[in-house]
């Protein structure tokens, strides 16, 4: 299990990591997004998808409807778990069936439901790190199996 920390100081930096992140990924790849209401978990996600030729607009938080599916150079799925209660409405959600498509699958709140993430991807925390700068970011990383941590090391030599 390898771990990462990175200190983001602007949303630039978000979006190159975001950016770095998906030119290094094997698909499929989820990475699991944890942190604070706000942190920045829903707009990674629109920098990654910009990134793949994915108009920014178009990415939404997708706590009320749990998923949203993007198609760019990639696909990515995007889930939030924040409203949900259950394994059981993971599972309806049929995850199992999109983790098996070459696609990046994005989970804000995973932490919630970890028994539903596959044992081999990417744990990214964030957090606010200084109320003078609104968009700094503490990004914790943690790989969670061999592609993970082929991904994590990608990172570490770029970033």
């Amino acid at each position: 299990m390898a771990e990462l920390v990175v200190t983001l100081n602007s949303l630039q930096d978000t979006q190159r990591l975001a950016t770095q992140l998906c030119l290094a990924a094997e698909l499929p790849l989820v990475i699991a997004l944890s942190g604070t209401l706000g942190a920045g978990k829903t707009q990674l996600v629109r920098f990654a998808a910009q990134s793949l030729g994915i108009a920014p607009e178009e990415v939404t938080s997708p706590t009320y409807v749990l998923l949203q599916r993007y198609s760019g150079r990639q696909v990515i799925y995007h889930f939030d778990f924040y409203r949900l209660n259950f394994a059981a409405e993971v599972w309806d959600l049929g995850i199992d069936e999109l983790l098996e498509q070459p696609a990046l699958i994005f989970i804000e709140w995973a932490e919630k439901f970890l028994q539903c993430l596959p044992s081999d991807h990417l744990s990214l925390n964030l957090e606010p790190v200084d109320v003078d700068r609104e968009n700094a970011r503490l990004a914790s990383f943690i790989a969670r199996g061999p592609t993970s941590n082929r991904l994590l090391e990608n990172l570490r030599a770029t970033l």
